[in-house]
């Protein structure tokens, strides 16, 4: 009974989107212009879920006509549109491509509403690509700008998805507090449809860290408010949330059913991606229970609707079950198969995010152009007061020009306000060329990740399929052969762990002001880690640590980000092959370290501008001339100092002084 209920529900949907659809096309006839784009707009909206071809059309005719016009605004909303029902097609990387062409032009317009509708769609696309850096970032510029205007509606949702990124990359605490931040703002803004939304949120984080019972309660939360707004999409997932955790807590009777339910409620409303989900939970179930047959069956099932939607995630997930079940089967050639495509798979992903990555650099031309506007309007700003107070002069001891004057001082002091509001807006263009450092200091960081974990990936890779090959082979094979093969896969295994773990320390989230427990020589040794594959075959790194304690109460992240600039500045320093030797010593209540290279040094009159903002010697593009502005800044901050040493062709060399 229920399931033709929802069937009906289903077939009213669909009619009642011809019904909308047909009544807007016919309404076309007499229409042009702006009248005509706009109702263009809304017949792609009726469309795009359940007949995306024929809305690709509409969309299409939408954009030329705006195009005909020269209508900017008509023509960012237009593009919108098309990215839309590619995104609902699951083509993600085309709509990625026409919401940035629709971000740039609203850019240019200053149209907040659409720069905001650009940021949040293309940070959810970054998400579903599996570059969580750079959804992020755009996640955040959304949060910010919905902000600074003072725009709630939609603001629990971004917030939400924010929260997704931290769950994706499983820092779950972090995540939850997002869902909770969107859940109070839900309430208080009477937004129900985000509130189920993060209560569903807060349930998923507590499922993957196994508090059961916790996510329990929020499920079934989530499962009564979906029935009272009546929101079937959030109430299948409600559904699978219930049937999950019951699955996990050993409670066989009703996963099932959750399961069965919330696959017909995702068939009702033509949810392709909960129809995938709910086929692989089903799967899960299956294998677990022992009905092999069915497990196979339901995943299939999961495979062709993950497939047609190209859902990347679920698609590594199919084939990590895949995997397990021919395990349970006893079918090691279709194990080890799925086991390969799982492993190429995220090779595959791994490596096209960080290519992504590598291209997600500032244009660094729009940065020097900026940095030259500033300094010449900070000149004006200067020359103007030194007028203002030549001006106060002259009206002190010339009274009879006073009046004169006073009528000179106020179109001034008009101006002068002028170039206040001027100077306010270029302090934060620096406070965003700051930041860009940090992000292009980032992408170096990504592409060295990139190389680095490369290597114990593939070394896991290879002793996985020696060790499936031996076991094919030879059925007799004793126990120390097969942890000969276990300690090149742990030894791979260790090597990647390391350096996700030196990474962490630079995607630290303390606030400046932090004050926590360093250890100086940890703090080297991870920078060293993260540049390994810069220097590695180049560069001779000699260390000489003192072996008294070195210990010291700073702010963690911000130190890591001194280090690695001036490791990496040595480093750069060095045209072929070198060395850089790295020293430290104890001084009374003082760690002193050195760090010297053997480079092409730097020139005398250059050395006295090495600390100044934005003074670089690179050519334009390759620099920002923040790196060692930044690290002298973290050093003063720190109550320490830097001096420097260098001589030309010979080397250069950094002695910082800090307090134990």
């Amino acid at each position: 009974m229920k399931k033709a209920i929802l069937t009906l529900t289903f077939l009213f949907f669909i009619f009642q989107s011809f019904g909308q659809a047909d009544s807007l096309i016919t309404s076309l006839g007499n229409q042009s212009g702006e009248e005509r784009v706009g109702t263009l707009h809304n017949i792609v909206i009726s469309l795009w879920l359940n007949y995306p071809a024929r809305a690709m059309e509409y969309g299409g005719e939408a954009l030329s006509l705006s195009e005909e016009m020269g209508d900017s605004l008509l023509i960012s909303k237009s593009l919108r549109f098309i990215a839309g029902v590619y995104y609902y097609k699951g083509d993600y990387d085309e709509s990625l491509d026409y919401n940035q062409k629709a971000l740039s032009i609203a850019i240019s317009l200053a149209d907040t509403s659409l720069i905001n509708n650009g940021y949040n769609n293309i940070g959810l696309l970054y998400y579903n690509l599996g570059d969580y850096q750079t959804a992020f970032e755009y996640l955040l510029k959304g949060k910010a700008l919905k902000e600074k205007i003072g725009e709630t509606y939609g603001l629990a949702t971004v917030i939400n998805n924010i929260g997704l990124v931290f769950d994706r990359v499983k820092d779950y605490e972090e995540a939850r507090s997002y869902f909770e931040e969107a859940f109070e703002l839900a309430i208080e803004i009477q937004d129900l449809d985000s509130k189920l939304y993060a209560i569903n949120n807060i349930g998923t984080t507590y499922l993957k860290e196994n508090k059961l019972d916790s996510a329990l309660i929020y499920f079934r939360e989530g499962l009564k408010l979906a029935d009272e707004i009546k929101n079937f999409n959030w109430g299948s997932v409600s559904m699978r949330g219930v049937g999950e955790t019951l699955m996990l807590k050993g409670v066989g009777d009703s996963v099932q059913y959750f399961f069965q339910k919330s696959l017909n409620t995702s068939q009702s409303i033509d949810d392709k991606k909960g129809m995938a989900e709910a086929y692989f939970l089903m799967s899960k179930n299956a294998l677990r229970k022992g009905t092999i047959d069915n497990a196979i069956y339901y995943l299939d099932n999961s495979d062709e609707w993950t497939r047609k939607i190209r859902l990347r995630q679920q698609l590594l997930d199919n084939l990590n079950l895949y995997s397990d079940i021919y395990a349970a089967k006893k079918d090691e050639e279709k194990e080890h198969e799925y086991l390969r495509k799982y492993i190429k798979l995220k090779d595959s992903l791994f490596q096209e995010v960080v290519s992504r990555n590598l291209h997600f650099i500032p244009l660094k031309l729009k940065e020097e152009e900026d940095r030259f506007t500033m300094a010449s309007q900070q000149v004006e700003i200067k020359n103007q007061e030194i007028a203002n107070r030549l001006f106060t002069f002259i009206i002190i001891v010339t009274i009879p020009l006073l009046v004169v004057m006073i009528i000179l001082l106020r179109k001034n002091h008009k101006k002068n306000e002028k170039l206040q509001q001027n100077n306010e807006e270029l302090r934060k263009t620096q406070k965003l060329l700051v930041t860009s450092e940090k992000m292009a200091s980032l992408g170096v960081l990504a592409a060295g990740v990139g190389h680095e974990i490369n290597n114990p990936l593939n070394f896991i890779k290879n002793g996985i399929e020696a060790l499936a090959q031996k076991i094919q082979k030879d059925k007799s094979i004793d126990d120390e052969e097969l942890k000969t093969y276990f300690k090149i896969i742990n030894e791979g295994v260790d090597r990647a762990t390391n350096i996700v773990k030196s990474l962490s320390h630079f995607s630290r989230k303390a606030a400046p002001d932090v004050v926590e427990h360093c250890n100086i020589h940890e703090i080297i040794e991870n920078c060293l880690l993260i540049l390994h594959s810069k220097i590695r075959n180049r560069v001779r790194i000699i260390t000489d640590f003192t072996k008294e304690g070195v210990d010291l109460r700073g702010n963690e992240g911000r130190l890591h980000q001194a280090m690695i600039n001036i490791i990496a500045n040595a480093e750069q320093a060095i045209d072929e092959e070198g060395s850089i030797q790295i020293t430290t010593k104890r001084l009374n209540k003082h760690v002193e370290i050195c760090i010297e290279d053997d480079g092409e040094g730097i020139p005398e009159e250059n050395l006295i501008k090495i600390s100044d903002p934005f003074f670089t010697t690179k050519a334009p593009g390759e620099g920002t001339g923040l790196g060692l502005f930044i690290t002298f800044s973290i050093i003063e901050e720190h109550n320490g100092h830097i001096d420097v040493k260098s001589n030309i062709d010979e080397g250069t060399k950094f002695i910082i002084t800090l307090p134990l």
